[in-house]
């Protein structure tokens, strides 16, 4: 079971590792449509850190960052995804496989949490409906 601080310390940790795999294959989107998706998906990942840090930090407690060496290691494998092929469908299909990786944590976070914190509870929810919704975003440009 899942105390209010693991899962806003997974939620400050999805929506990291959402936010550098959006900032590893930018660059690589020539397409301004998918550019425009990405970007706006960047937008609501800071959203969502910016509510679980603060939430945190109430509980004084320090929001946990990504491991560097996880970090450089996402960034490589993306490079190098992207070097064989740079096309928006492949960008898409990455930030699929992605978000349904968060998908499936946040929907195991929310089964393992039997807090009454709303708010919590909320921010879970909202992060599972935005990957979601990242998913359908990026179906079009497969």
């Amino acid at each position: 079971m899942l105390t209010e601080s693991e899962l806003l310390q997974s939620i400050h940790q999805s929506t990291n590792m959402g936010r550098e795999g959006i900032q590893s294959v930018l660059n690589y989107a020539k397409d301004d449509r998918l550019r425009q998706a990405l970007e706006q998906q960047l937008v609501e990942y800071e959203k969502l850190a910016g509510a679980s840090g603060k939430m945190l930090l109430e509980r004084d407690e320090k929001p946990k960052e990504t491991n560097p060496v996880a970090k450089a290691s996402s960034a490589a494998m993306s490079a190098m995804k992207l070097m064989a092929d740079p096309s928006a469908s492949k960008i898409a299909e990455m930030m699929i496989q992605g978000n349904t990786m968060g998908m499936t944590q946040s929907l195991r976070n929310l089964n393992d949490y039997p807090g009454k914190d709303e708010r919590v509870r909320d921010l879970a929810s909202k992060l599972l409906r935005t990957e979601e919704a990242n998913i359908e975003q990026m179906k079009k440009f497969l």
